[in-house]
């Protein structure tokens, strides 16, 4: 049932009032989650930074944020430019990468901020970290108005608030959680409801002008987030099944054919000049979206390693969506198609929803859902259509609630509207509990910072950082110094040797690995790729060229591998450039991700790779007194025990044909049962152990952060 108004005072009092409730749900009970209520008084001052506001929640926040300083104080995303290109220095060094991001994270955060900064003193880093719990109620408040046309202003309202309290869409748009989720479904839901607009229009100049609209902001999703296509798609099969079923049925399929044409014309146009061609290219294939994790040639994959491009669990598949969105959006579907199938009755309850919307919601819905189930990183994908067709749904409850009285005569006048109205308190109750339960704990805190200020105070300006790539976006922002790979360019083949440095026991070659890399990046790595044109053949050599001194390399080269001499110069210079100052930094959450440097660190390139043994378990004093009595660990010997306490570190040796060892931290209530192969590796021995070796000292620490100097 559709409310359709007459522009009078009293619906523009209406529709303010109702925009105004959705704006402030959204924006209050985010910046709620600021305040870290479920902390105590010294958890809360050791996540809280400078500002007096919590650490940023995840470490992108932070890429997003350094490159929207840069727009700032450069005019363009990069800390320089390389041959008239942005270019970072800071990310993938040596050399850096280009500065290609979607740039409209830093153009709107740099505008609000000149304009906030006119009025009041704030910063910029400020302004980032409340923008995202400002711009993501804008996007229920673009549900509201696209459902008011089908649903009328209550289901729109409704759908409004479970837009913005969905709780992944809420999760990931908090203050500190600077990243363009926020943008990612505001704009495709103003997409639909102009390219609507353009459909259901009489006059074909308006149709035009909504196309035109909808192509701008087609061209601004390409501008915001990479993956953008997917709307594209869904709304080309829309359109294609829309015309044949125009031409089946026999009406007029010319204007809408030639409305369509406009779209697609001016949105490709559009996104070739003002991104690139290539992204044209990119289009044609919608695999590209669904393949853009995959491995680098025949090194190892390490987006296998990343959560977020796993499959969800049921359990994440519900919650993440939200049960009341997903559940009101699959019964809703059901029922909308119960309904359109039978005229009198779509006449009667969905008057305005045409089939166009009707074919397109379902698309929608089906895309974003298989793209969901295919990778948690695309869940957010799912919460516009399901809330839609759940405001549509609600539509057509209480479009059926409104004939209540003639059926149900028994409950008296009004029995329709009591209903109504305990229907939506019910689904408005549940949607603002779901969100208001949502509690996020930053991923840095005081140790990180106070580690960030040593660098940037105490190295040298060319200092290169290795450490984890899930923590370098932080520490490029916030020391200013570079680092190997970071969360952008994680799956490279710089990868598999950083991992290798961490998980062999061979402590020259990990020194090698980490000079070579830091002084020349992949230059060695690529030559010989090329020159033997074989993966396996190029870590087998340089693994074997690392751990040894320059002329005994030089010997191998030429002598094992039958190598010229100038290809061997060349090679050498790059395996044995003048060293960088470079720092090793650690930290406790890397203790947790061992599997993952054995891994791949330990990658075969010939054969089926080894499933190392890595798991951490709780344990208390008796348990570990109990199993060192015992020389038993789970029921079995172990290779050997390893007690790292305030006494030093010991290790007892059980039994030499074991597969496992068992790591002690008393102090941490830790046991880490690794492959005993790894017993000596430098991971195990800077990260879990925190023990000096022969070429690495301690240079700084405090609490969950170290860093270490070569010798």
């Amino acid at each position: 049932m559709t409310e359709s108004g007459d522009g009078s005072l009293d619906e523009r009092l209406r529709i303010f009032s109702i925009v105004l409730i959705i704006f402030l749900t959204g924006f209050l009970f985010r910046v709620e989650t600021s305040k870290l209520h479920d902390l105590s008084v010294d958890e809360k001052a050791y996540l809280t930074d400078e500002h007096g506001l919590p650490y940023m929640y995840e470490l992108d926040s932070y890429y997003n944020y350094r490159v929207s300083r840069n727009y700032l104080m450069n005019g363009h995303l990069g800390d320089s430019l390389r041959d008239g290109v942005p270019w970072d220095s800071y990310s993938y060094y040596p050399p850096g990468r280009p500065a290609s991001y979607p740039p409209v994270i830093a153009w709107v955060s740099t505008r609000v901020y000149r304009v906030l900064s006119i009025f009041m003193d704030i910063s910029f880093y400020e302004t980032c970290f409340w923008l995202p719990a400002v711009i993501a109620p804008f996007a229920g408040i673009a549900m509201f108005f696209l459902l008011r046309k089908y649903s009328g202003d209550l289901a729109g309202f409704i759908g409004g608030v479970m837009t913005v309290t969905a709780p992944l869409y809420f999760s990931r748009t908090l203050p500190g959680f600077f990243d363009t989720d926020m943008f990612n479904i505001l704009i495709p839901v103003m997409i639909v409801f102009f390219l609507t607009e353009a459909v259901e229009a009489e006059d074909r100049k308006r149709s035009l002008f909504c196309i035109v609209l909808s192509s701008l902001l087609i061209l601004l999703f390409s501008l915001s987030w990479r993956g953008w296509p997917y709307i594209l798609y869904i709304i080309a099969v829309s359109c294609i099944l829309y015309l044949s079923w125009r031409a089946i049925g026999g009406k007029d399929w010319s204007f809408p054919a030639i409305m369509f044409s406009v779209l697609f014309l001016l949105s490709i146009t559009f996104c070739g000049l003002l991104n690139a061609w290539s992204d044209v290219i990119h289009i044609i294939n919608p695999l590209n979206i669904m393949n853009s994790t995959s491995a680098t040639g025949g090194w190892p994959d390490v987006y296998l390693s990343v959560s977020e491009l796993s499959r969800p669990s049921f359990e994440i598949f519900v919650s993440a969506a939200g049960p009341l969105n997903l559940g009101f959006g699959v019964l809703g579907l059901i029922m909308i198609t119960s309904v359109m199938l039978r005229p009198p009755m779509r006449d009667k309850h969905l008057g305005g929803f045409n089939v166009f919307i009707f074919i397109f919601s379902i698309l929608w819905m089906a895309v974003s859902l298989l793209a969901y189930y295919s990778s948690v990183r695309f869940s957010i994908l799912a919460i516009p259509p399901l809330t839609f067709i759940s405001g549509v749904f609600l539509g057509l409850v209480f479009s059926y609630m409104g004939e209540v009285e003639s059926w149900m005569s028994l409950m008296g006048h009004g029995a329709g509207t009591i209903m109504v109205a305990i229907i939506s308190l019910l689904v408005l109750s549940v949607s603002v509990v779901q969100a208001s339960e949502i509690t996020m704990k930053p991923f840095i805190n005081d140790d990180y910072e106070s580690a960030a200020a040593w660098i940037h105070d105490e190295t040298p300006p060319e200092t290169v950082i290795v450490t984890d790539w899930s923590y370098r976006h932080y520490f490029t922002a916030a020391s200013g110094r570079p680092v190997l790979f970071d969360g952008g360019s994680q799956n490279t083949k710089r990868a598999y040797w950083i991992f290798k440095a961490f998980a062999t026991d061979n402590e020259t070659l990990s020194l090698g690995i980490l000079t070579m890399l830091t002084a020349s990046g992949d230059r060695a790595i690529d030559l010989l790729e090329n020159y033997t044109g074989n993966t396996a053949d190029t870590a087998e050599i340089l693994n074997g060229i690392l751990c040894v001194d320059r002329e005994t390399a030089a010997g191998l080269l030429t002598d094992e591998y039958g190598m010229g001499h100038e290809f061997t110069d060349e090679l050498l210079s790059a395996t044995y450039a003048e060293r960088r100052p470079f720092i090793i930094l650690t930290t406790e959450g890397m203790k947790y991700a061992g599997y993952w440097y054995f891994y791949f660190g330990d990658w075969n390139f010939t054969s089926k790779n080894t499933i190392p043994v890595y798991h951490v378990e709780t344990v208390d004093v008796s348990q570990i007194d109990r199993s060192l009595k015992r020389g038993l660990w789970d029921g079995k010997r172990p290779h050997s025990f390893i007690i790292s306490d305030d006494r030093g570190i010991e290790t007892i040796s059980v039994d030499n044909s074991s597969k496992f060892s068992v790591i002690f931290l008393p102090a941490e209530g830790k046991a880490f049962i690794i492959d005993s192969s790894f017993n000596d590796s430098l991971f195990v021995k800077l990260v879990l152990l925190g023990e000096e070796t022969e070429h690495f000292r301690k240079i700084y620490q405090k609490g969950d952060v170290t860093v270490w100097g070569v010798r």
